[in-house]
């Protein structure tokens, strides 16, 4: 038998998808009274203000999430932040151009180290650390953090 929470995954997740976007995470938080609902979603060339609207729209259109969530519930749709970790392929092609720190398991390169993405395909990235490239699988990569240049 599927928990509450599951099922409001599935929607929220189907929401997304029929966006033009995909989960990124959820989170249901009781404070009091309330129920905070939390949606964060991505796309694979970036998220726009205008999909944030439409996932927002179509949740807040949806009478299973309403029926779920009988009490009432406060919903915020967001986009991952700058600090978000890059974990999974579809994270990575935005981002071609931009500086990053990564951390991994490769031992031929320091954990973490920090180098401009360079080329990502299905099973590696590429990096160019001053000059230096090098490729690291997505078995290797534990999670890439965005450098910001201040």
């Amino acid at each position: 038998m599927e928990t509450v929470k599951e099922n409001i995954k599935k929607i929220v997740t189907k929401a997304a998808e029929d966006c033009g976007a995909y989960l990124v995470g959820f989170s249901i938080n009781l404070q009091g009274s309330r129920t905070f609902v939390k949606v964060v979603v991505e796309s694979i060339d970036g998220i726009t203000m205008d999909e944030i609207t439409s996932v927002t729209k179509e949740l807040n259109a949806n009478e299973a999430l309403d029926q779920l969530l009988a009490d009432g519930y406060q919903l915020e749709v967001t986009s991952p932040g700058i600090d978000y970790k890059l974990k999974e392929y579809r994270d990575f092609p935005r981002n071609v151009g931009r500086s990053l720190k990564v951390f991994h398991t490769n031992s031929t390169v320091k954990s973490p180290f920090k180098g401009e993405l360079k080329e990502v395909n299905k099973d590696r990235l590429v990096f160019d650390l001053k000059g230096v490239f090098k490729e690291i699988t997505f078995n290797e990569l534990d999670y890439a953090k965005i450098v910001l240049k201040w």
